[in-house]
């Protein structure tokens, strides 16, 4: 089994440990954060600022890793992710993954979710 990059591992450990602060840190400057059928999220702080308000948001949620599959500057990563309900609506969980594109340093240059 390939290791993990260490700024892929630390964002995911941050998911994990719901602390979108450390998350939002490991993108590059430059990075991208795409979610499902929403425009992309550009540039740290960006990303920062929209992490911020899912956390305001006060929603109970949990990320769950299943797996990691790496390959140079390339992952491939499988979770699920659930929200309790709030906010007028039910929870729910989905299972999904996000290929993941590492720059030259090794952060994340980009994050681009899918549904599984």
């Amino acid at each position: 089994m390939a290791m993990i990059p260490a700024y892929l591992d630390e964002m995911l450990r941050a998911f994990v440990d719901q602390d979108l602060v450390r998350a939002s840190a490991c993108f590059a400057e430059e990075g991208v954060y795409r979610e499902l059928r929403r425009e992309p999220v550009r540039g740290r702080a960006a990303i920062a600022e929209h992490f911020a308000h899912f956390t305001a948001s006060g929603i109970a949620w949990q990320f769950v890793l299943d797996d990691v599959i790496t390959a140079a500057d390339r992952a491939c990563v499988v979770y699920r992710f659930s929200l309790a309900e709030g906010q007028g609506r039910p929870g729910r969980e989905r299972a999904g993954c996000a290929v993941v594109h590492l720059d030259a340093r090794g952060q994340i240059a980009e994050w681009r979710e899918y549904e599984g």
